[in-house]
């Protein structure tokens, strides 16, 4: 277990999902986005030939939303690329902030853990070579639903207070400041109960469903379902927010 105490040394970073090409395109999907106070701006994010990403800034918090375009996916993560060309849509991946990715990994090392990485991939014609200035680290997948939970952090806080101030538009401008929870729903087996409540601090409500707190007052809930979904639960100081649908992905307010 990570630590005891109630609650988890760890903040939600940002939330991945995989979607089709319309998602970033399609000119009155994004006009409806930006009606909901969520400002989007898809033509602003990474990518190069083999994918494509795009963000929605939500305080310090996003949605990273990526589009593969080829089959080697542009050196996006390989996995994950597999993944959507098998046909998967939806939240593929949700990472966490930790301040310390070494003693993280070494923590969980026993839990199949990953070794911190760097994501690194080309563009400009493979001229320029992108190499991410943080690194992540991923826990194993459930066992019958498709979804990584993982662990960021940047190199400096200098680092990431720049990255902080290109988080532009935010949703913060329009009284949604972050995200509150996330809620996950799928087939988790009990295996995938018993796993979590041993990586991390847990309450259990009851055998269908499992409570991680964490930092900020922030949470993740798992739910017992036979339907993959994820909601996202914002902070919009009592603004009511039409729920957004975004393939499996429900956003909603708080």
């Amino acid at each position: 277990m990570v630590q005891v105490s109630k609650t988890n040394p760890f903040s939600i970073d940002h939330i991945v999902v995989n979607v089709d090409q319309k998602y970033q395109e399609d000119v009155q999907f994004i006009e409806e986005v930006n009606r909901l106070g969520l400002p989007y701006t898809p033509s602003k994010g990474k990518g190069n030939k083999g994918f494509k990403a795009s963000n929605l800034w939500i305080g310090d918090e996003y949605f990273e939303f990526i589009y593969i375009k080829s089959k080697d996916g542009g050196g996006w993560i390989k996995d994950w690329v597999d993944k959507y060309n098998s046909g998967h849509r939806g939240v593929i991946g949700l990472f966490l902030k930790t301040n310390n990715i070494e003693k993280t990994t070494e923590l969980l090392k026993s839990f199949g853990i990953s070794n911190p990485e760097r994501i690194s991939f080309p563009f400009f014609f493979k001229l320029i070579n992108f190499s991410a200035k943080w690194q992540n680290a991923y826990l194993p997948y459930f066992d019958e639903v498709p979804f990584q939970l993982g662990f960021q952090q940047v190199d400096t806080p200098q680092i990431e207070e720049k990255m902080r101030k290109r988080m532009v538009p935010n949703s913060k401008a329009n009284g949604i400041d972050g995200i509150k929870s996330v809620q996950f729903f799928g087939p988790f087996t009990s295996r995938d109960f018993e796993w979590l409540k041993n990586v991390f601090y847990c309450i259990k409500e009851n055998t269908n469903q499992l409570n991680i707190p964490l930092k900020n007052d922030q949470s993740i809930h798992f739910y017992i379902s036979e339907t993959i979904e994820t909601r996202v639960l914002l902070n919009s100081k009592g603004k009511l927010l039409t729920p957004l649908l975004i393939e499996n992905l429900r956003i909603l307010n708080f």
